[in-house]
């Protein structure tokens, strides 16, 4: 599930860190977010949501996509709380490709979906896993992948260099991301 992607160079866990804050934390709709849910800072709240991806020692490498409107919508979208909440109960597979997602009214008709995909950041820089199986899974930047996803489904073009950092996950099933998940 490698294909079309071009190796650019190793990076350690900090390096992905400091990459994704570089790209979110400055913007102003994520600080209520994360504020409106308690945390003193960004960082205490990506910490938190994403503290799978932390606990375990993984291998990290950047990539550039080569015709992303050809392979981001062959990925899966992440296990988050409110993304499984929400978009991901009417699909048999959790969690879905992107390219069935983009099929839910609330994923295309999101409005931060749209904005993204009618002025899509370039270069930008999106982070996932792979797993055993082969599958890429989403860890962050899923309004930029389903984007992606929905310029590919209505043929228009992407002008924009993509890059991802993906790590190889150890286990079946993805990480569950985000906070309000039952302890089952």
């Amino acid at each position: 599930m490698l294909n079309n992607l071009k190796l650019i160079k190793p990076l350690t866990a900090s390096q992905v860190f400091d990459i994704w804050r570089e790209i979110e934390e400055p913007l102003e709709h994520w600080r209520g977010v994360w504020q409106s849910k308690g945390f003193k800072s960004w960082e205490d709240w990506r910490h938190t949501t994403h503290a799978p991806l932390f606990e375990k020692e993984l291998n990290w490498n950047l990539y550039k996509v080569n015709e992303p409107a050809k392979s981001v919508p062959e990925w899966r979208g992440g296990m988050f709380h409110g993304w499984s909440k929400w978009f991901y109960n009417s699909f048999q597979e959790k969690p879905p490709f992107l390219k069935d997602l983009l099929a839910h009214p609330g994923v295309n008709n999101h409005w931060y979906v749209r904005e993204i995909a009618n002025n899509f950041p370039s270069p930008t820089t999106l982070t996932a896993l792979r797993m055993p199986n082969g599958d890429i899974v989403v860890v962050e930047g899923m309004h930029r992948v389903c984007a992606i996803t929905m310029l590919a489904h209505d043929n228009k073009p992407l002008n924009a260099e993509v890059f991802v950092m993906i790590a190889d996950w150890p286990e079946k099933e993805p990480p569950r991301l985000g906070t309000g998940w039952s302890k089952d």
